[in-house]
């Protein structure tokens, strides 16, 4: 009981922290006003990007981000309206203060009178006495709670579509991809036309089971999924995973190509899945001329191992977060450029002993084997890209016999121009 009216009157003093403070007070300032408008149109982009990301996930529909998009512009719109600067009057700060004095008086007198007229009379103004009646009637507990009342409303209701949904969409914020996929199935089964939506979250959960592997079931899943909607966005992003995963870089351009063309110009979904389509076609493009230069080169005999460290200069670990992604790599001396052997790790796995040989290809083409020099380097990934890009970190070393290459020390110390 006692617990109840703390909370109660903790409830009411913020309510006049909220109420009182406008009243008693001048007006803002211009500074105030400026200060205003930057926190509005701050706002104003992080919901525009949440929107975005909403989007490029296949949360939302084109329509419904519309919708949304003209919403918060329109809100934006609203609050950015200025207000003049000048200050209050002295009849308005009269007016203000009288006000402030009824709400102080009348605000905790009403809260208490309502809620014991409105609430459940005597027993309102008591909870412990009423507490078995709103633990029944209510929807209170935590999400493991409301989990289990979910797992209970299904077992006595196994054809329940929508509860299943539920249940799946619960178990995929709980991280239990498992139960996710299991519960996504039982939902598909029942419904009889499923969605483009349902199979692509059936899809994301069932590779997340699988250690964010699309191979097989989640790759099939996604493929339905674009059978239906064949520019359905999360679908395509899955898919072109997959196809990666399974080094078909071909579709995963087809897949990607199709997928940037959702996002608009400029925006950094948009850049980002260009930067991606970039690389792939590098990839395509040098790997008929690797295969044929390995084919012309004998291999190197009993494989090919190089093995080192990798380590950040001084004067550049001040420049990188412990989350950028560092390659490490073997490329032939000359013609392509395509790596022949990578190895990807993080900046805080620095200092980095390495080993890159055949089992570290990106190809099954493109082997260390079949060359006996190669250049060797390392690089730390702004972007995470495996193209280089302006601003990266790396080191360059070689042309290396690769048979007498002995222990490699590369040190991370320029900056790609």
């Amino acid at each position: 009981m006692m617990i109840f009216w703390l909370v109660a009157v903790l409830l009411i003093v913020a309510a006049l922290l909220f109420l009182l403070p406008p009243l008693v007070k001048a007006r803002a300032g211009e500074g105030d006003a400026l200060a205003r408008d930057e926190l509005n149109l701050t706002i104003f982009k992080d919901q525009m990007e949440e929107l975005e990301a909403d989007l490029a996930a296949g949360v939302l529909t084109s329509e419904q981000y519309d919708v949304a998009r003209q919403d918060i512009e329109r809100d934006f719109v609203r609050d950015s309206g200025g207000e003049n600067s000048e200050t209050v009057g002295q009849t308005d700060r009269i007016i203000g203060r009288a006000a402030a004095v009824v709400i102080l008086v009348l605000v905790p007198v009403l809260a208490v009178s309502l809620y014991g007229l409105l609430g459940t009379g005597a027993a309102g103004l008591d909870p412990d006495s009423a507490r078995s009646d709103v633990q029944a009637e209510g929807h209170q507990g935590t999400l493991e709670e409301q989990i289990v009342m979910l797992q209970e409303h299904l077992q006595n209701n196994p054809e329940d579509a929508e509860g299943w949904l539920m249940l799946a969409r619960s178990y995929y914020f709980m991280k239990d991809f498992a139960a996710a996929s299991e519960a996504y199935t039982r939902a598909a089964a029942l419904i009889q036309d499923p969605d483009p939506n349902l199979f692509a979250d059936w899809a994301d959960a069932a590779a997340m089971a699988q250690g964010r592997q699309m191979a097989g079931r989640p790759y099939e899943l996604a493929k339905k999924a674009l059978s239906l909607q064949p520019l359905h966005q999360k679908a395509l992003w899955l898919a072109g995973t997959a196809a990666f995963q399974a080094e078909d870089y071909t579709t995963t351009l087809e897949y990607w190509q199709r997928l940037v063309k959702q996002f608009p110009e400029g925006s950094e979904n948009h850049v980002q899945m260009q930067r991606n389509i970039d690389e792939i076609k590098e990839m395509l493009g040098t790997s008929v001329e690797t295969q044929t230069a390995a084919a012309q080169v004998p291999a190197v005999a009993g494989g090919a191992t190089l093995h080192g460290v990798v380590r950040l200069s001084d004067e550049l670990k001040g420049r990188v977060s412990p989350e950028q992604t560092v390659f490490v790599y073997a490329r032939a001396p000359s013609g392509p450029r395509m790596p022949l052997a990578i190895v990807r790790k993080q900046v805080k796995d620095l200092p980095l002993t390495f080993t890159l040989d055949d089992s570290t290809a990106m190809t099954p083409a493109m082997k260390l084997s079949a060359f006996p020099q190669v250049v060797v380097g390392a690089r730390v990934s702004r972007s995470g890209n495996a193209v280089p890009q302006s601003g990266d970190m790396e080191t360059v070393m070689g042309p290396v016999e690769v048979s007498t290459a002995g222990e490699l020390e590369l040190v991370i110390d320029s900056v790609v121009p």
